[in-house]
C-alpha cells in the first residue's frame, strides 16, 4: 500500500536515516546529490592515513554507499518547511518511494510518544 504524502501530519519519514546504493547515488539529479555524503568520504575523514584509497572503500560500500545529510531540526534537509512536503517528490529516493503505511503510521506513534 502506498503512501499519501500529502496527507501526513508530521514528516516523520523525513527524520529518519535514509541510505542510497552506489548505482542509486550516481543516477540522482545532481541538487539531490549534494544532500548526500558517502560513507567512505566519511570514513576518510575519521581515518586520514586511508586517503588517496577512496575507490577501495567505495568498493565496501555498495548497498549503503551513502547516506542523507539532516538539517539542524533533524529533518531531511529536501523537506520544504513552509508546506512540509517533499521538494523532490517527483525524483525523490527509492528508499522513500517504498515507504509503506505501516510503517508512516509507526513513526507517527514514535514521534508523538517522544
Amino acid at each position: 500500500m502506498g503512501v499519501d504524502c500529502k496527507t501526513c501530519i508530521n514528516s516523520g519519514c523525513c527524520r529518519l536515516v535514509i541510505e542510497v546504493s552506489r548505482d542509486e547515488f550516481y543516477s540522482l539529479p545532481e541538487k539531490i546529490k549534494r544532500e548526500f555524503v558517502k560513507y567512505s568520504d566519511k570514513f576518510i575523514a575519521q581515518n586520514p592515513k586511508h586517503a588517496g584509497r577512496e575507490l577501495f572503500f567505495d568498493e565496501m560500500y555498495l548497498e549503503n554507499f551513502a547516506v542523507m545529510n539532516k538539517s539542524e531540526d533533524g529533518l531531511c534537509p529536501l523537506l520544504n518547511r513552509a508546506t512540509m512536503l517533499c521538494g523532490v517528490y517527483e525524483e525523490r529516493p527509492q528508499v522513500c518511494r517504498d515507504y509503506t503505511t505501516d510503517r508512516c503510521e509507526n513513526i507517527r506513534v514514535l514521534n508523538v510518544s517522544c
